[in-house]
């Protein structure tokens, strides 16, 4: 998210430019952020049911998995996402417009 905003510098200098918040740029980018986390939460719990089917019809393991698992997986990726995205965002929302509008 921090390389994001270092590439994305000149479309946030427009925003503040012609208004935007410094609480509508954080949310535009932990929204980002938790997206993203969200996303590759759901591919990593898609894999992992699918290996530990794949493992356990291979070796005739009986496998088990609780609902809790899933649930904690999808939390942890949510908070790592929102972890990892707030000081961009925050970077983000006190750039100076001039600043940014010059910076190419």
């Amino acid at each position: 998210m921090l390389v994001s905003v270092t590439e994305r510098t000149r479309e946030i200098g427009v925003r503040v430019a012609v208004g935007a918040t410094e609480g509508a740029i954080q949310l535009q980018f932990l929204g980002e952020s938790v997206m993203l986390s969200l996303v590759g939460g759901a591919a990593g719990v898609l894999v992992g049911v699918v290996g530990s089917l794949l493992v356990g019809r291979t070796l005739n393991w009986r496998m088990q998995m609780s609902p809790g698992s899933i649930v904690i997986a999808a939390a942890f990726s949510i908070a790592v996402g929102v972890f990892f995205g707030y000081y961009p965002a925050r970077k983000a929302s006190r750039l100076d417009p001039i600043e940014a509008l010059r910076y190419e």
